[in-house]
């Protein structure tokens, strides 16, 4: 259908293509966005292009934009929060390493910045004191936090108080050591055997052993195989820091 003006065209189509996309304000609103788009040009639009079906496509066009408009915004949204959650995760701690490593005392230790459990060594450098609980630890963070490493090495807080375990009043074991050598700590194993943290005084044969074994040496447990200690166990390791709680 050809029509002299722009005007012409809006006078005699605008009210049959409302209805024929469903009448309502809607339809009214998006008609009259994709007329006003046809009124620049609209001799060239005349002269080249079916202005009928170019009309209907700029409605369905419109009808559309308000769907497009939210399914941006939505995916704006969901870009966004998957930005931030990438930021909040790339600023949490990364999670202790763990390595499995048999433990040769009954009971946990700590040494070097690394927590010793039956099974696993958990790297945990700004770790305090610490309570054996169940098979894993309770242990106090140096920002005063209490976490629980399971026997696993995973780590999660700790919301209770800190468990306490009274050191037991055993004397220093009358073998295994020396003279020279001094006790550090005592504890109980699960089984109720008693675990000596020994300091190994430099004067005993065996230091001079230990020492070129390595420099830092200076830690020896003495597990004992019974709660008498008739029988001992000598198990020694690195560090200068070694301790059972």
């Amino acid at each position: 259908m050809r029509m002299d003006t722009h005007d012409d065209f809006v006078a005699a189509r605008r009210s049959s293509l409302v209805e024929e996309f469903g009448g309502g304000a809607r339809a009214e609103a998006a008609v009259d966005r994709a007329l006003g788009r046809c009124r620049r040009g609209w001799r060239r639009l005349e002269q080249t292009t079916d202005v009928e079906a170019h009309v209907r496509d700029l409605v369905a066009e419109e009808l559309e934009r308000p769907r497009r408009r939210r399914l941006t915004l939505y995916a704006v949204g969901v870009l966004a929060l998957l930005v931030a959650g990438a930021v909040v995760v790339s600023l949490l701690p990364a999670p202790p390493a763990v390595r499995e490593e048999a433990n040769r005392v009954p009971v946990p230790w700590f040494a070097d910045g690394e927590l010793h459990l039956a099974d696993v060594v958990v790297s945990l450098p700004r770790a305090g004191s610490f309570v054996p609980l169940d098979e894993g630890v309770v242990i106090e963070h140096e920002d005063g936090s209490l976490l629980m490493v399971a026997a696993d090495g995973d780590v999660s807080d700790f919301d209770e108080a800190m468990p306490e375990e009274p050191a037991p009043d055993l004397p220093p074991p009358s073998e295994g050591g020396t003279p020279g050598d001094r006790r550090l700590d005592v504890v109980l194993a699960p089984g109720g055997e008693p675990v000596h943290l020994m300091e190994i005084s430099l004067s005993r044969h065996e230091a001079e052993i230990y020492l070129r074994q390595s420099e830092t040496v200076r830690r020896m447990f003495l597990v004992c195989r019974d709660r008498d200690c008739t029988s001992i166990r000598r198990v020694v390791v690195a560090g200068a820091d070694v301790r059972l709680r």
